[in-house]
């Protein structure tokens, strides 16, 4: 049970960040919090019956320096949850060596929760994930530094604990600065029905 009380501490704090954000992305932060106050879905947590996880990729080195830029409280939860995480380099194009993510919240993370996703990204100083869109609406929790932007809201630097919102389909991008961008991004699935988290 290492992992599931692991992530669930992460996501309990997470959670908490995220409830005291406010601002504009109220709405979906609050659905957000809604749904990681579901219990996680039973079935077998992954990384449970096999605690031997691929070797960290190179980009992993720069997560010493993202936590250092990390709230002292989250950077322990983080610290605890790391271990268990799959993390995979991905190479994107203008990107290769400067980026890696980890699946925490659905088919391919730690826990299947309400069809809520998410996952862990860290990015390179000074690099920047090129603009992309997708269907879901997204809340990223940031965990050190960063800047974020998209079609409706210029480049800007929300701080560690900061939260950062995309509306469904819109077009964003988001870039390290002088310390690793580290951060926590939740996918929320097109329709819940909050009342079914209360049975």
């Amino acid at each position: 049970m290492r992992v599931q009380r692991a992530v669930d501490h992460f996501l309990s704090w997470a959670a908490t960040t995220i409830a005291s954000g406010g601002g504009v992305a109220c709405e979906a932060a609050d659905r957000v919090v809604s749904l990681l106050a579901v219990p996680p879905e039973p079935g077998a947590v992954l990384g449970e019956s096999n605690p031997v996880l691929a070797a960290r990729p190179f980009m992993c080195r720069h997560l010493p320096a993202a936590l250092a830029a990390t709230p002292t409280s989250l950077a322990e939860a983080f610290t605890v949850l790391e271990p268990h995480l799959r993390w995979r380099q991905r190479d994107l194009p203008g990107l290769v060596g400067c980026y890696a993510d980890a699946p925490v919240l659905g088919e391919m993370g730690l826990q299947q929760r309400s069809g809520l996703m998410s996952g862990i990204s860290l990015l390179a100083p000074h690099a920047t994930y090129p603009d992309h869109q997708h269907p879901p609406e997204e809340i990223y929790l940031a965990l050190s530094g960063g800047e974020w932007w998209n079609t409706e809201t210029p480049w800007h630097a929300p701080g560690p604990g900061g939260i950062v919102h995309n509306p469904p389909g819109i077009l964003h991008a988001m870039r390290g600065t002088t310390v690793p961008l580290l951060a926590i991004w939740f996918l929320l699935p097109s329709s819940v029905d909050t009342t079914a988290s209360a049975t």
